[in-house]
């Protein structure tokens, strides 16, 4: 009976092989093959690794603002300009 044995691939490892497979022209069976990879482990890191991706690009689109001087203990007053002669003004006294 002949075992197969399993290798372990580092996170940059599976990254050049999924970038390896789109440049392939090869589906994912005909490459899982010929590289002796488990088709389901491919799939999983081909799927964690887009989700990594994406998690990154969305957090690309934030704006850092800068940090407020602490508030007066007698209030605060804050006016938010929605833009179109929308204003939103917040208080407290």
């Amino acid at each position: 009976m002949k075992t197969r044995r399993r290798s372990r691939h580092s996170r940059e490892e599976w990254q050049q092989l999924i970038q390896a497979h789109s440049e392939s022209g090869l589906n994912e069976n005909e490459f899982c093959a010929q590289r002796s990879i488990s088709l389901t482990r491919f799939v999983h890191w081909k799927r964690r690794l887009d989700k990594a991706t994406s998690d990154i690009a969305d957090n690309t689109n934030w704006l850092e603002l800068p940090t407020l001087p602490a508030a007066t203990p007698s209030g605060w007053d804050i006016e938010l300009d929605l833009g179109h002669g929308v204003c939103l003004r917040m208080s407290k006294h």
